[in-house]
């Protein structure tokens, strides 16, 4: 009986989708932009991933520019408050992207991390979310291609 409830546990916490894990300084702004992104960009292509966004050092509330340009760029604002990512988070991603900042041990250490450095931080808003959905729709199209 506890094997079985131990079972039907673990099914209900892990996430029913794969998890993509954005992870930026702040938790505030690059990764906020990488999630909105990916998110509409991965509904529109029909692929049962999510992503949400994390911070090393994260900062209370979200970016207001960054809020302000996604709405302008007619985008969804992802739910939630500046996070520092977690051993949970780790766990139950299926990727993890290092936006910009120093992922913790256990992240560079899972075999599921990626360094985004090249996304430029003191050119604008324009600069920063072209290079960002560059790489999410590259993403993209790496997780359809290993669908097929």
């Amino acid at each position: 009986m506890l094997p079985t409830l131990l079972l039907m546990l673990f099914a209900q916490a892990a996430p029913s989708h794969p998890v993509v894990v954005f992870v930026c300084e702040h938790g505030a702004a690059k990764s906020v932009i990488a999630t909105a992104y990916f998110n509409q960009l991965a509904a529109e292509r029909g692929l049962p991933v999510r992503a949400t966004f994390r911070g090393t050092a994260p900062q209370d509330n979200l970016s207001v520019r960054v809020v302000e340009a996604l709405k302008a760029d007619g985008l969804a604002i992802p739910d939630g408050k500046p996070t520092a990512i977690s051993d949970r988070d780790v766990t139950d991603a299926s990727h993890i992207f290092a936006i910009g900042c120093t992922l913790p041990d256990q992240a560079t250490r899972s075999g599921k991390a990626t360094d985004w450095s090249d996304v430029p931080e003191d050119r604008g808003y324009g600069p920063m979310r072209d290079a960002i959905v560059r790489h999410v729709k590259e993403l993209l199209d790496e997780l359809q291609r290993q669908r097929r």
